[in-house]
C-alpha cells in the first residue's frame, strides 16, 4: 500500500467553494472602497475617472492574483511556484499603472488623484487577500490535522 502525501491545498470541491467566497469578499471590498472614494472626494468627471482606472486596475490584479494563488497544488513546488505568480500579478499591475501615471500619457488621471487612489485600493485589497488567507490556510490545516489523528 502506497501512503500519498497529503495534499497542499484542500480538496477540490472545497477549493472551489473557498474560491468563490473569497472573490466575492474581495469584490465586496473593492465596492466598498469605491463608494468611499466617491464620497468623501470631489465630485468632478475627472475624479470619477481616477476612481474607475484605479478600481479596474487594482481589481484586476487582486482578483487575478486570488484565482492563481487558489490553484491546487500537489506539491511544495507546485505551491511555492503559483504563490510567486499571484504575488507578480498582484504587484505588478498596479506598479505598471503607476508607471503609466508618472508618464505624459496618464496625466490627466494622476492631476484627478488616481495615485493615491490607486495605493488605498491596492493595500485595501491586500490586507483582505492575506486576511482570507490566513484564515482559509487555518481551516484547511486544522482538517488536515483532524484527518492525521484518524
Amino acid at each position: 500500500m502506497s501512503h500519498q502525501p497529503p495534499a497542499i491545498r484542500p480538496p477540490a470541491a472545497a477549493n472551489r467553494r473557498i474560491t468563490l467566497i473569497g472573490a466575492v469578499v474581495l469584490l465586496g471590498v473593492l465596492a466598498a472602497a469605491v463608494l468611499v472614494a466617491l464620497a468623501v472626494g470631489d465630485r468632478t468627471p475627472s475624479f470619477h475617472s481616477a476612481v474607475a482606472f484605479t478600481a479596474t486596475v487594482c481589481g484586476a490584479a487582486a482578483l487575478t492574483g486570488w484565482l492563481i494563488s487558489r490553484r491546487p497544488c500537489r506539491n511544495s513546488a507546485t505551491a511555492v511556484a503559483t504563490g510567486l505568480a499571484a504575488v507578480l500579478v498582484r504587484l505588478a499591475v498596479p506598479l505598471a499603472a503607476l508607471a503609466r501615471l508618472q508618464t505624459g500619457g496618464g496625466e490627466a488621471l494622476r492631476v484627478a488623484g488616481a495615485g493615491p487612489l490607486l495605493a488605498g485600493l491596492y493595500l485595501s485589497l491586500l490586507a483582505t487577500d492575506i486576511v482570507l488567507n490566513i484564515i482559509f490556510r487555518k481551516k484547511h490545516l486544522g482538517s488536515r490535522d483532524a484527518m492525521r489523528s484518524n
